[in-house]
C-alpha cells in the first residue's frame, strides 16, 4: 500500500497524529528578494520535527513585499520551538519572518530572520538553510515618524534594528517593511515585534541601513504592548543610508 505524505512524514519523525499547521512567510521588499525556487519548511517542537514543501506548483509564490500563507497537515510536534527554511534552487530568496501556529499549539509564534540571510543553493548568493528560534514572549511596538525635510521618504532603505533594555538583553529584528511599501514624508509607521525577549525598560535603539535610498526620520517611539512609549529622536539630524555619502549607515540612539 502506498503511504500518503502525512503518513510518511509521521513515520520518519516518529509522530503519528495528523495536525494542521498555519504558516505565513513574509518576503522582504528589498530588490530581487522574491524567488521561484522550491522552498521547504521544517517545524520543530517538543515532540519532534516535521517538514513539507510550502511553495505551490503553478502559483507565483514569494513575491517581494508579499506575505504568503500555507495550511499543512503533518504530524504533531507539540509546542512549537523553532523552524527552518530550506531552498532547493539557486534563485536567491530573502524573507523577513515566518509565523507558525497549529491545531495543537494555537498561539502564533513569530520567527525573525535576524541575520538577514539569503537562501540559495548558490553559495555566492546565500545559504541552503536558515534556522530560526523565538527570542521570547514579549511584544513591542516600534513607531518611526518620517521627517518632512526634502527627500525624507524612502522606498528602499533596508531598515533593521536592535533594541537594548535595562534587563541586559537585546531584541533583533529582520528588515522592517512599511505596509504601504515605503516610508512617506511626515507619516507614522507601526511595526509589531512579537516573540521578543523581556527587555525591561527599552534604553537604546540601533538602526542599520542595507540599501542606499536615504531615509530621514524625526523620532522613533518604542513601547511594550500596553505600556508607555520611550522616544528616541534623531539627535544626529542625519539621513540613514547604506551609501555613506548620503547619510549614516548605522545609528545608535539612547534615551
Amino acid at each position: 500500500m502506498l503511504l500518503n505524505l502525512v503518513s510518511l512524514v509521521s513515520l520518519v519523525t516518529g509522530l503519528t497524529s495528523a495536525t494542521t499547521y498555519w504558516v505565513a512567510v513574509q518576503t522582504s521588499s528589498l530588490t530581487h528578494s522574491g524567488t521561484d525556487s522550491e522552498i521547504h519548511i521544517k517545524i520543530r517542537g517538543e515532540k519532534g520535527v516535521v517538514s513539507s514543501r510550502i511553495d505551490n506548483s503553478g502559483h507565483d509564490d514569494f513575491q517581494a513585499g508579499h506575505t504568503d500563507n500555507f495550511e499543512l497537515s503533518l504530524g504533531d510536534v507539540g509546542r512549537i520551538t523553532g523552524v527552518e527554511l530550506v531552498t532547493h534552487g539557486g534563485d536567491a530568496f530573502l524573507f523577513n519572518w515566518v509565523s507558525v501556529r497549529s491545531s495543537v499549539d494555537t498561539d502564533t509564534t513569530y520567527f525573525y530572520n535576524v541575520n538577514r540571510q539569503w537562501l540559495s543553493r548558490d553559495t555566492d548568493e546565500g545559504v541552503a538553510m536558515v534556522t530560526l528560534q523565538s527570542q521570547g514572549d514579549k511584544t513591542y511596538i516600534v513607531s518611526p515618524r518620517t521627517g518632512t525635510v526634502t527627500h525624507a521618504g524612502s522606498s528602499n532603505v533596508g531598515l533593521s534594528m536592535v533594541l537594548e533594555g535595562s534587563s541586559g538583553k537585546r531584541a533583533y529584528t529582520s528588515y522592517l517593511d512599511p505596509k504601504e511599501g515605503s516610508f512617506e514624508e511626515g507619516e507614522l509607521d507601526n511595526f509589531e515585534l512579537r516573540n521578543m525577549p523581556d527587555l525591561g525598560s527599552v534604553t537604546c535603539v540601533t538602526l542599520e541601513a542595507a540599501e542606499s535610498d536615504a531615509w530621514y526620520f524625526d523620532v522613533i517611539a518604542v513601547e511594550e504592548d500596553g505600556g508607555s512609549a520611550v522616544l528616541f529622536p534623531n539627535t544626529y539630524r542625519k539621513f540613514l543610508s547604506s551609501d555613506s555619502s548620503e547619510g549614516m549607515t548605522s545609528m545608535r540612539l539612547c534615551a
